[in-house]
This record gives C-alpha cells, structure tokens and sequence, in this order.
C-alpha cells in the first residue's frame, strides 16, 4: 500500500453493502493490530472518513480499494 499515517486516501467502489465507503475520502491513521490471547496477531487498521469524528477500524482486505487522494484531481 503507498498511503502512510497522516496521509488522505480514496475508497474505490467496493461493494453496494459499503455506501459509507465507496467512494469516500479518509485519513489514514495507521495499523492497529490485534494481540489475541490464542497468539493470533490479526492485522487490522485505522482510519477516519471525513464527516465522521469517530475513527473506524478497517479490515486488511479492505486495503485494496484505498488509494492516495488528490483534491486537485477531483475537478
């Protein structure tokens, strides 16, 4: 993935059960693993969609549709 923390990303379309996401414009904030009891480290991340004040944790799969945003590329 190219996005680092701090940087504004793009949603693609993903799918019709994710209109909160496609096509919405985020922050990135960074990984946000998850240390189970089990030993299992499950890699998620987080992020936050402009109009939300409330941070999302995103799955990796998700990933794939995130691409750097560019304000100057939408007009």
């Amino acid at each position: 993935m190219d996005i680092k923390a701090g940087e504004l990303f793009k949603f693609g379309y993903i799918n019709g059960h994710t209109p909160s996401l496609n096509n919405k414009v985020g922050l990135y904030l960074g990984e946000a693993f998850i240390h189970r009891d089990d030993g299992v480290v499950v890699e998620n991340h987080r992020v936050l969609m402009v109009g939300s004040s409330t941070p999302a944790t995103i799955d990796r799969r998700l990933l794939r549709w995130m691409h750097p945003y560019d304000p100057n590329e939408e007009k």
